[in-house]
């Protein structure tokens, strides 16, 4: 019977499910239905319980630094045409999110273009779309209160950006026990929502896609389509930009491998059909 739960992880959100996860989720459906049948399978993986179990939810500000140093350095060139304006047809620099858990990266990137805006002599409107198949950490991602372990060594270069935003909130005494409320502020220019990266997203052009340390969990059968789904809303040139440990793993022909330094990264092929 876990076998149709192992399944149907694969067949609806293209993933390789951990055993001890579908072990859980398997109680939890005797526990909460007292049986598993196809109709009541279809109704947890639909309702977002299945992915609550499913899904790996690990994240931080900052995370991989790398990524974020490559970040600041793009900024100026969606800032400035030869002309030194925003060029023309450009409302906001495009970003999307795939997979973003509770929303540390969505953030992180927000906190990044503003201390770049504070500088900059023209400053750079931008839009993120971050999405992820889990409803609960889609929510507390709109809530935003976090963890003291979400403010890790790695990326603590950039924790400086992440200051103004960040404010202590209730909770037991002891540094792990810290929390923080992140500033309304910073969520004007985020949507959050859920979505499943097996399906086509909306129809948008985005000029940086965010998906990091989530192929690893996808099922070599069904990368394909998650990367053509992803590489199908990239504007042409747009960049899409995968975990350290996830490049060697990408193949896809309507993306190229590039590098700057030591980032390795995407970039999508001009008059490539994505399908």
């Amino acid at each position: 019977m876990k076998d149709k739960l192992s399944l149907a992880a694969e067949e609806r959100f293209g993933i390789k499910a951990d055993p001890d996860a579908v072990e859980k989720l398997y109680s939890y459906i005797l526990d909460s239905y007292g049986k598993l049948d196809p109709d009541t399978i279809g109704r947890v993986f639909s309702s977002g319980e299945a992915a609550d179990f499913l899904t790996v939810n690990e994240t931080y500000f900052f995370r991989e630094p790398a990524h974020f140093s490559f970040l600041l350095d793009l900024l100026p060139s969606f800032t400035k045409n030869s002309s030194g304006e925003i060029p023309p047809g450009k409302t906001a620099l495009q970003i999307c999110c795939a997979a973003v858990s509770s929303g540390c990266e969505a953030y992180s990137i927000a906190m990044l273009i503003e201390a770049y805006n504070r500088s900059a002599e023209t400053r750079l409107p931008y839009q993120i779309d971050a999405f992820d198949i889990n409803p609960r950490v889609i929510e507390a991602a709109g809530q935003g209160i976090y963890g003291a372990r979400t403010l890790r060594e790695d990326g603590s270069v950039f924790h400086y950006m992440a200051e103004p935003y960040l404010k202590k909130t209730g909770g037991a005494p002891g540094a792990q026990a810290r929390r923080y409320r992140l500033d309304p502020s910073l969520k004007k220019n985020i949507r959050f929502f859920v979505h499943n990266l097996m399906d086509a997203l909306p129809p948008k052009e985005y000029d940086l896609v965010f998906f990091r340390n989530a192929f690893i969990y996808f099922s070599p059968r069904y990368r394909d389509r998650i990367l053509s789904n992803l590489a199908a809303v990239l504007r042409e040139g747009g960049i899409l930009i995968m975990g350290v440990s996830e490049t060697a793993s990408v193949h896809h022909a309507g993306i190229e491998e590039k590098n700057r330094g030591d980032v390795f990264y995407f970039q999508k092929s001009p008059f490539t059909e994505i399908g």
